[in-house]
């Protein structure tokens, strides 16, 4: 959220947010939209519950899926349970699932674990935001909700993702440089 309310591209963006925790989801989408407001960007965002809502007519795609969205993609588009295939496994099949329908033309960036393999022939990478610590993992909500009550600035996550590469590739998705890229 940080970078794209830091992100001032020719155009406002628009912006579709997939969760298949509802609860999650609404958690960053105050959180973006108070980003937003922060740096007066005109971003357009759109969070939604329905890969196929998120996904419709998109120019670009961020593939940042954890095991808990994943879990519940998972068992709420197969009836039957869900093999015991770890976490890495339960992500590969949830983003196999939901980027199904993507035409290869769509440019996707991976900000996942680099063990789990998408199931495109061509995507971009990066190593980049480094993966959470388990108690930085539980903290972060709280973190959040002190963002959302005003009781610290929220300037401060903008700033740190001032310089992110993820700028790069909304300003080109096809560069190079991002491909399997480190953060500089």
């Amino acid at each position: 959220m940080g970078t794209l309310a830091g992100y001032f591209g020719e155009r406002p963006l628009q912006i579709r947010m997939y969760d298949a925790d509802e609860e999650r989801l609404d958690l960053f989408d105050r959180l973006a939209r108070m980003c937003f407001i922060a740096t007066y960007v005109p971003h357009e965002l759109l969070s939604t519950t329905d890969p196929g809502e998120a996904l419709h007519e998109t120019d670009g795609i961020v593939v940042a899926v954890g095991a808990n969205c994943a879990r519940r993609y998972l068992r709420a588009t197969r009836q039957a349970g869900i093999a015991d295939v770890g976490d890495l496994g339960m992500v590969e099949q949830a983003v196999t699932d939901i980027l199904g329908p993507v035409p290869p033309a769509i440019p996707v960036l991976s900000l996942l674990d680099p063990e789990v393999q998408l199931p495109r022939a061509t995507y971009q990478r990066l190593d980049w935001p480094g993966p959470l610590e388990a108690n930085d993992r539980q903290t972060l909500p709280f973190q959040i909700l002190r963002w959302l009550k005003k009781e610290e600035p929220v300037t401060d996550l903008i700033s740190v993702y001032d310089q992110s590469p993820l700028k790069a590739w909304l300003d080109d998705p096809r560069s190079a440089e991002v491909i399997l890229g480190t953060p500089a």
